[in-house]
């Protein structure tokens, strides 16, 4: 399974390093910016570096699945799924290449944001504009620490339900091969199952109840814990996808 993991990955790496290319090209407009002391390329760039951000993630979720439904019906894909190993195996590969993949994203974006969060403290006296925001968020019994908590479990929490929507993808674009095979309109009926199963799962997220409104969020984990029901539901999401795309590879899908 390793090997088949980094098979996909590699399969994934031209495309990682556009986004990658693309986000520097953002960075460098926000040092132009930062350097030359221009304020509008220094908010361009910030803006084109979230912009980025997010359509990075979006990226890796659309091509990861448009390499699996190529794999289902081209000579490559016969190949990979007629290798010595189960398709639980092979599926939970490219699965875990995607992982692979926005872990590398988050590693970069996180490296970004620390060395521009610097460079805007020693640049534009990020620290004194810190000392107000900490007073004006302690008249409502915040802090900084308590806002970046909140802020870095959304961030993870959202990392989790992108994750969910790239097994639910997997699962849509398998039992639309399982009915229609190869017609042409394969591709459209994944999409209408994709949405739909994903606006379900979204819509029982929001009907679950957030823990613990009342507790003081000091920490990550603090700001996690009010969304342990709809973590619970999307890793749940997650596994029953995963096994319901390899048992229909297995059972119902003709390559």
């Amino acid at each position: 399974m390793l090997k088949m993991m980094k098979y996909e990955y590699r399969r994934g790496v031209f495309p990682l390093l556009v986004v990658i290319t693309a986000l520097a090209a953002a960075e460098l407009l926000f040092l132009i910016g930062i350097f030359a002391e221009k304020d509008l390329l220094t908010g361009l760039g910030i803006t084109f570096l979230v912009l980025g951000g997010w359509a990075s993630f979006m990226f890796v979720l659309i091509y990861g699945v448009i390499i699996y439904s190529q794999d289902l019906k081209n000579k490559t894909g016969y190949m990979v799924f007629m290798t010595p190993i189960s398709n639980y195996k092979i599926i939970g590969a490219k699965l875990l290449s995607i992982l692979l993949t926005g872990a590398t994203l988050v590693a970069f974006l996180g490296l970004l944001i620390v060395v521009d969060y610097n460079l805007l403290k020693s640049h534009n006296g990020v620290a004194g504009a810190e000392i107000v925001l900490d007073e004006i968020l302690g008249t409502r019994g915040l802090s900084i620490g308590s806002v970046i908590a909140n802020v870095a479990g959304f961030i993870v929490v959202a990392l989790i339900q992108f994750y969910t929507m790239i097994t639910i993808a997997y699962l849509a674009v398998s039992l639309s091969s399982t009915v229609l095979q190869n017609k042409k309109i394969k591709g459209v009926v994944s999409f209408i199952l994709f949405v739909a199963l994903y606006v379900l799962v979204s819509y029982i997220a929001y009907k679950l109840p957030h823990l613990g409104k009342n507790v003081q969020v000091e920490t990550m984990l603090d700001a996690m814990y009010k969304n342990i029901p709809q973590l619970i539901l999307y890793v749940v999401c997650m596994i029953g996808s995963y096994i319901g795309s390899a048992t229909l590879l297995s059972k119902k899908i003709s390559l």
